[in-house]
This record gives C-alpha cells, sequence and structure tokens, in this order.
C-alpha cells in the first residue's frame, strides 16, 4: 500500500493549527511534517500535542524552502504539501491521493477565474509568462502554491532548485495533473513580510529558466550597424526657442514608415508644444512620406533600408540637439494636449516619463505580463506594465548620455539601464495607444502563439532581465 505524508511550514499559527491538523488527521496518511518557520508562539507545542514530527527552523525561511526542509525528512511515498493558516477539509485533501498514486507524479491546484487585483497580480503576471517561457498555454496554475502533491521519488532529485525552476521541470518532464481546484484565494494570514522573501526565490529561479529556455534576443531584425554610420540629415528642418519647459528646449523624434496619410497631422500636433526641432526618421518608406515631411519643413534623416524595431528612434535620438526627447510615432495622431505631460515631466525633473498602463484590472496579452514582471523585478512594481516599449515616451539628455543611446534598439533594457543608474523613472500620464495603432499585416498578425512585433518584445524583455540579474 502506497502512503503519505504530510508536510506542513508554520509560522505564529495556534490559532489556527489545531483545526489544520484535525482534518489531516482524518485522512489516511504516513505521517505529518511540522516545519516550525522562525515561530515565536505555541504552533511548536501544538503539533507536539498532536503526535506529529516536529522540525524547527530558528531562522525564518521562505515557504518554498521550508517546504522542501520537510520533504526530506519525509517516509512517504508522496508527499502532499499543505499551509498551517489555510484550513482545508479532509475531502478536500484525499482528492490528492487517488491522483498521486494513479494517474499523476504531481498534481498542482488550479486556480478559478480570478480578477485580478493589486494582491493577486503579481501570482497571476508570473504564472502568465512561466507559462509562455516553457511553450505551455497559459493555465492559471497556481505555481508550487499549497496545497500540492509530488510523488518523493520525483521531488528527491530537485529539491534544491528554487520554486520556478522545480515548477518548470515539473510541466516539461513529468505527468502533471491541472484538473482539480481548490480555493484558497483570499484565505490565510496577510504576510507583507513574506513578498522580499517571495521576491528572491523568483529572481534566483528566474535566470535559471530564462538562460535554459531563451537565448539571447538577437539584433537579426535590426540594422544597428546602421547607427555607426554618418547620420544621412536630408534637411535640416526649423523649430523654435521655447519657454514651455523652463529653459530646457525639446526635441520630438518620429519614426516613420509609409505614413503619407497621417504624417502631416503628426507633425502639425508636434509643432504645437514649441520643440526646438521635429526629426522625422524616414525608415525604408516607399510612399509619400518623405516628401510630406520635408514640406512640413522639420529635420529629415532618410534611410532607405528598413533599420528595424526601435531602431528609428536610435537615429533620431542621435541627431537630436534637444535637453527633453520626445518619442512619438507616425503612424497615429496624438493631440499636444496629450503629448505635452510627457516632455513637460522630464522639464520637471523626471528623467524617463513613461505611459502609465492601465490595465492592470486584467491581462489582455502575454507582453503586458513580461512588462510587469520584468518591472516588479528590478524593484519598480509601481510601474505596473509601463515600459519605454511604448509611446509616447520622453528621456532626458542626462539620462540617454548615461545608459547610451545605442541602447534605446532594445526598450527594456533601456528602461532597466535608467533605473539601474538610479534615474527618475516614472509613469506620468495615460494615452490609450491601442485604439490607434496602425495594423501590419506582416508584424501583428500572429503566425503561431503571438505576432512577430510581439515575439520581438518579449525577446527584448528576456534580454533586459539576463542583463540585470548578471550584472556585476
Amino acid at each position: 500500500m502506497k502512503t503519505l505524508s504530510v508536510v506542513l511550514p508554520v509560522y505564529n499559527e495556534e490559532e489556527t493549527l489545531k483545526n489544520v491538523l484535525k482534518q489531516i488527521k482524518k485522512v489516511n496518511v504516513l505521517e505529518i511534517i511540522v516545519v516550525a518557520n522562525g515561530c515565536t508562539d505555541a504552533s511548536v507545542k501544538i503539533a507536539k500535542e498532536e503526535g506529529c514530527t516536529v522540525k524547527v527552523i530558528e531562522k525564518r525561511m521562505s515557504p518554498h524552502e521550508a517546504r522542501m526542509e520537510g520533504a526530506k525528512t519525509a517516509k512517504g511515498d508522496a508527499v502532499l504539501f499543505v499551509d498551517g493558516d489555510i484550513i482545508l477539509s479532509a475531502s478536500e485533501l484525499e482528492r490528492f491521493v487517488p491522483l498521486l498514486f494513479e494517474h499523476s507524479d504531481v498534481v498542482l491546484n488550479k486556480w478559478g477565474k480570478m480578477k485580478m487585483n493589486a494582491f493577486n497580480r503579481s501570482e497571476l503576471m508570473w504564472s502568465t509568462v512561466m507559462h509562455h517561457a516553457i511553450g505551455k498555454p497559459h493555465q492559471a496554475n497556481a505555481y508550487l502554491k499549497a496545497p500540492y502533491g509530488v510523488l518523493l521519488n520525483v521531488l528527491k532529485n530537485y529539491w534544491e532548485l528554487p520554486p520556478l525552476s522545480l515548477f518548470v521541470t515539473f510541466l516539461t518532464q513529468y505527468r502533471v495533473s491541472m484538473s482539480m481546484s481548490i480555493e484558497t484565494q483570499g484565505k490565510g494570514s496577510f504576510r507583507p513580510f513574506d513578498r522580499p522573501l517571495r521576491s528572491k526565490e523568483r529572481i534566483q529561479s528566474y535566470q535559471q529558466l530564462l538562460q535554459t529556455c531563451y537565448t539571447l534576443a538577437s539584433n537579426r531584425k535590426r540594422r544597428v550597424d546602421m547607427l555607426a554610420q554618418p547620420i544621412p540629415v536630408v534637411e535640416h528642418g526649423w523649430g523654435k526657442l521655447s519657454s514651455f519647459y523652463g529653459g530646457k528646449q525639446l526635441s520630438v523624434i518620429v519614426p516613420v514608415c509609409n505614413e503619407e496619410q497621417t504624417i502631416k497631422q503628426v507633425i502639425a500636433e508636434a509643432r504645437k508644444l514649441e520643440p526646438l526641432e521635429i526629426i522625422v526618421v524616414i525608415n525604408g518608406s516607399t510612399d509619400q512620406s518623405e516628401a510630406y515631411a520635408k514640406e512640413q519643413g522639420v529635420k529629415t534623416l532618410v534611410y532607405d533600408g528598413r533599420l528595424g524595431h526601435d531602431c528609428g528612434r536610435a537615429a533620431g535620438a542621435l541627431a537630436a540637439t534637444g535637453d527633453i526627447l520626445l518619442f512619438i510615432d507616425g503612424d497615429f495622431v496624438l493631440s499636444a494636449q496629450e503629448l505635452y505631460p510627457f516632455a513637460s515631466a522630464v522639464a520637471s525633473g523626471v528623467d524617463v516619463a513613461l505611459n502609465v498602463c492601465e490595465d492592470e484590472a486584467k491581462l489582455t496579452h502575454v507582453v503586458q505580463g513580461w512588462k510587469y514582471v520584468l518591472n516588479e523585478t528590478v524593484g519598480r512594481k509601481d510601474l505596473l506594465m509601463s515600459s519605454m516599449t511604448a509611446v509616447p515616451h520622453a528621456i532626458s539628455r542626462e539620462c540617454l548620455q548615461k545608459i547610451g543611446t545605442e541602447s534605446l534598439v532594445m526598450p527594456p533594457f533601456a528602461q532597466v539601464k535608467a533605473i539601474i543608474e538610479d534615474f527618475h523613472v516614472q509613469a506620468v500620464h495615460h494615452v490609450d495607444v491601442n485604439k490607434f495603432n496602425r495594423f501590419r499585416y506582416s508584424e501583428h498578425l500572429p503566425l503561431k502563439n503571438h505576432s512577430p512585433t510581439a515575439e520581438l518584445i518579449i525577446q527584448d524583455h528576456i534580454f533586459a532581465f539576463l542583463s540585470y540579474l548578471q550584472r556585476d
């Protein structure tokens, strides 16, 4: 007969522990291992009185580390992990047994349909990008959050792995059951001091995961080599000295590829900002965009071949002379009122002024998940999904000189560099650019899971992750 060990990490849970143990004892288990994780209350005493095996840890570990410490002493054929502050019924716990011993190596708890909020956003985002990273459809699984069960002969080979790496190992190498759903959302103790420990776990394993599942983002779709050549200015344009920005002057940079229908209006709105210069970067256009830009009297840089994503921004930045650089796109028109807050923020002391992403109540695309988890990893969870990948955004001359103009060809990397260098990065104003963006079949039509543009953005975020995690 196969046997089950239950591992139960506790931290000052004397109020719930007796009831948790009462339900576990109704299930036919070989042993209950209570891991006293830095307890200072009566939890240890209660566990011993209830006949549990108790392992005392003086210095508090992360929840995952405490679970693995308990599992190392397990004698059963499988280990079921539960929490000491969430009371699960015996009938809920018993559902793990047949799945573990008959159909699966690992049994995970499937989250129900949860609306994203400030408390669960991080968990849902990380779950999303984890599934994407390993090529699995997102099923909103609680990655290694109790309750979950694992056969001991599987677990003992991997319990030194951080949780995300262990989760990936399970999903890619073993039979994993994800059909069962036990509601734990909103239950248990609220422990904000656990969050730094969980964040450390994620960062440790994320580096391993990304190096395994992805290669570094390449520049195959970007003509970065063109940035080292002389800037092809064919029209010098005109501008004005403005009093809008406290003595600082503004450069507006507009990459353009076949935007003859919108470029005149884009320039007209940008001119209302009183820029020192408007720089239009003709990026492989074959229509009248170049002629229209010259007619409007703006500085015009012409590249006959396509530079690729974001190289146009970098090329424009190399040619810019202003103290503030505002980046917009040529394929949709934004009013001067919508653009001014970005330039104004930099004039007031912000170094990187981002477009506020207000999609925090729901996750509409995996790219948003990658943006969020990158911001969280670098300690800027407050930015949510705001990113230099999106326009409009603005940057100060001082910041640009420090992070290097060439970094702009990979916007998430530029953003991480600015944060590392302690520049003031802030999301300052919301413009819903999704409803304006021009649809391009070659870039936005999904071929497999995502469009080529989405995959490129994701690769950029992975490169930024690895650059951050591998920094000296």
